[in-house]
């Protein structure tokens, strides 16, 4: 038998702005399926793979030989350039690999959200591990990229309504090859810049399929998928999840805490660098000496006594942009830490920023207080539940808008200093009504919050909630730069 011709090198697809999505996502999985034809790069040490039954071996690496880098502890940025490398070698990849190419190859779709998926199943006495890329398109229809020993788990065409649909349907393909799968864990969507230093998540929400049913996880994947982009948003903002994150997700299995380091080294680390507030720190930090008071943390980072959570801690908008007639609005955080719900009124003092969310109805009112407020501006409001979060979006308003007495450069960089924290609680009267008010610094670039408990909290006497003389006011500084 004579030498094998070489197989012609796979080529990246290309598209035009008419190409429908399934047609470009069919074609990304043609060429992963192509790139397993590179098995005779693997020294030629394996021929007889070609001469008996080469279109069992074509979609997968099956030589035990890792030719790429793996590791998903690090940023988009850097797993865009493994698949890059991916594309240039054309050498034989396995699952994970696919899922860095197929993430890559996306990235340019917009309307197309990317999550990874991780399946953890049992054959026997044998433990699995699988993962595919999830494919959302345009909040419609679910499908999936991947690559695998079997067909059943690579490419699921756009055709499920939902999240759990896809998951279910893999979960009959893991049981028709004798698999049954124990555990999901579910990352956050991939982004869309391939330039991005964020690091990726894989393991964002973990599910046990074992402990639950069928029902409670189908629930907890859809509203994941739901809001997922918002959830990474905060904690991409404030440096953690949502206090309500675990109350939406109680079948949530947090990822086992390893390498942590001793007391000791802890209290080398400097405070002010990793910027953790004081939540943060251990209970058996509490044995320790004190630390420094260099590296303590300053009290307008405690928010474990705000009501309300407010994330960023500033906004920065650019005047040139500000003055484009298509601005995109920049989205604000707001989260309840209480078991009441609050209905909070949006202001801007200095005229110069616009609320793009829409509105809720505020609550009643006693007609002493309509009477009172009745020449008063109509200010944005919106309701936030009991452990809940609400995004509120705001952009610069356009320059016919803007008011005459704009803020000055030197304004501007005095805002830049100033934090959410820079607040002064006002003293309540004795005997009087109000539980808890804070006075803001006297500011005109900053965005304020005032918050009015609501006397019902629950979903179904929403209707009949009424404002509580009790209130709470936080802002949120703004500078606009040049």
């Amino acid at each position: 038998m004579g030498p094998l011709s070489e197989p012609t090198p796979p080529k990246l697809p290309t598209f035009t702005t008419k190409t429908s999505i399934k047609t470009r996502l069919q074609a990304i999985q043609n060429y992963l399926n192509a790139l397993e034809y590179a098995l005779r790069m693997v020294k030629q040490t394996t021929l007889l793979l070609f001469t008996c039954s080469l279109r069992d071996f074509d979609r997968y690496n099956y030589t035990g030989t890792l030719y790429f880098d793996v590791n998903k502890n690090r940023s988009f940025k850097s797993i865009v350039s493994t698949a890059k490398d991916i594309v240039s070698e054309m050498l034989p990849i396995q699952c994970l690999e696919a899922v860095f190419l197929a993430a890559y190859l996306t990235s340019n779709v917009a309307d197309l959200e990317r999550f990874p998926i991780s399946f953890k199943t049992e054959a026997g006495s044998s433990v699995h591990r699988h993962i595919i890329l999830a494919v959302r398109h345009q909040n419609n229809k679910w499908g999936a990229l991947g690559l695998s020993r079997s067909e059943k788990l690579m490419y699921k065409e756009l055709r499920f309504n939902s999240m759990s649909e896809l998951v279910q349907e893999y979960c009959r393909c893991f049981e028709s090859v004798c698999h049954s799968v124990i555990k999901l864990y579910i990352g956050f969507p991939f982004p869309h810049d391939i330039h991005s230093s964020e690091k990726v998540e894989w393991r964002a929400l973990n599910l046990s399929m074992t402990e639950n049913p069928w029902t409670d996880i189908a629930s907890h994947l859809d509203a994941f998928a739901k809001e997922a982009a918002d959830i990474l948003s905060f904690k991409r903002a404030k440096g953690t999840l949502p206090s309500s994150f675990l109350s939406k997700f109680p079948l949530h299995t947090p990822e086992a805490e390893h390498g942590k380091k001793s007391p000791e080294k802890r209290k080398q680390l400097s405070a002010n660098s990793l910027d953790f507030p004081p939540v943060m720190l251990c209970d058996e930090d509490e044995t320790a000496s004190p630390p420094p008071a260099a590296i303590t943390p300053s009290p307008e980072k405690d928010d474990t006594k705000k009501p309300i959570l407010v994330a960023p801690d500033q906004l920065v908008f650019k005047r040139a942009v500000a003055n484009q007639a298509h601005m995109l609005p920049t989205n604000i955080f707001l989260q309840n830490t209480t078991t009441s719900a609050f209905s909070i009124e949006v202001e801007d003092p200095s005229g110069q920023l616009e609320v793009v969310t829409k509105a809720t109805a505020p609550p009643a009112k006693s007609q002493q207080e309509e009477t009172a407020k009745s020449d008063a501006p109509v200010k944005p409001t919106f309701r936030v539940s009991a452990r809940g979060m609400i995004v509120i979006a705001v952009r610069c308003k356009q320059p016919t808008e803007t008011p005459a007495t704009a803020c000055s450069d030197s304004s501007a960089q005095s805002t830049q200093r100033k934090t959410t924290g820079e607040l002064k609680r006002t003293k309540t009267p004795r005997g009087g009504t109000q539980k808890a008010a804070e006075a803001l610094v006297p500011d005109q670039n900053a965005l304020r919050f005032t918050c009015y408990r609501l006397l019902k909290s629950t979903e179904a006497e929403q209707s009949n909630e009424a404002e509580s003389t009790e209130t709470y006011t936080t802002a949120l500084p703004f500078i606009i730069t040049a």
